[in-house]
C-alpha cells in the first residue's frame, strides 16, 4: 500500500519513528486504505460503524503512519493522572460534561481556537448496534460550519474507506442519514 502525503493545510505531528510505527501497526493489522484525505484545516472525520475498543488503535496506526495531527474529545475525568498525559498526548480533548454550553458549545469553542483542527468522533456513539445515532458530530460540523469526512470501517474486507467529503452541513437530519447510508456498507 501507498500512503499518501498530506497536503500542507493539515494539522501534522510525529517523525520518521512514529510514522514507520503506525504504518508497521497498521500492516500487521492487515487492514488497508482506499480514498483520499483531503487537504483542509478544519473537519470532522465521522468513523463508522464502531464495533470495538479495537478501532481506536486502527485509528493511532492511520493517524501515525499518516503523519497526522487528529484529536478526539473524552469526558474530562479520564485526563488526571496516570492516564491524562497519555490521552493529551495522542490527541485527547477533556470536556466537561456539566458544562453550561454543552459538547456541542465546546467543540465549537474549540474549532474556534484552533487554527488547524481534525476531530475524530464516532456518530454512533457507542460500539456495537445502536439503535439510534448521536447527533452530537452534525450538530458541531453544523454550528461551526466545518466539513465532515466519512471514514467508513470496511471489517470484513479491512479497509478504511475514505469516502466525499460533506460539505453542505446545514441539515442536520439529512447528514445523519448520509453517514447512515455510508456505514451500511462498511
Amino acid at each position: 500500500m501507498i500512503w499518501q502525503q498530506l497536503g500542507p493545510n493539515l494539522p501534522t505531528r510525529g517523525n520518521r519513528f512514529t510514522t514507520l510505527a503506525g504504518r508497521f501497526l497498521f500492516r500487521v493489522m492487515g487492514w488497508r486504505i482506499e480514498g483520499e484525505f483531503p487537504n483542509r484545516s478544519q473537519l470532522i472525520v465521522a468513523v463508522a460503524p464502531h464495533t470495538s475498543i479495537r478501532d481506536f488503535f486502527l485509528a493511532m496506526a492511520i493517524v501515525s503512519g499518516l503523519g497526522l495531527h487528529a484529536s478526539y474529545f473524552a469526558k474530562q475525568s479520564l485526563f488526571k493522572f496516570p492516564l491524562g498525559p497519555l490521552m493529551l498526548a495522542l490527541g485527547g480533548i477533556p470536556v466537561d460534561r456539566s458544562s453550561s454550553q454543552g459538547l456541542v458549545g465546546q467543540m465549537v469553542e474549540h474549532f474556534e481556537k484552533t487554527e488547524k483542527l481534525v476531530l475524530g468522533i464516532t456518530p454512533e456513539g457507542t460500539r456495537g448496534k445502536a439503535g439510534e445515532w448521536k447527533r452530537g458530530f452534525a450538530l458541531i460540523a453544523q454550528a461551526a460550519n466545518v466539513p465532515i469526512l466519512p471514514a467508513i470501517l470496511d471489517v470484513k474486507s479491512k479497509v478504511v474507506r475514505f469516502e466525499k467529503m460533506i460539505t453542505e452541513v446545514s441539515d442536520v437530519d439529512q447528514v445523519i442519514t448520509t453517514m447512515q447510508e455510508l456505514a451500511k456498507f462498511g
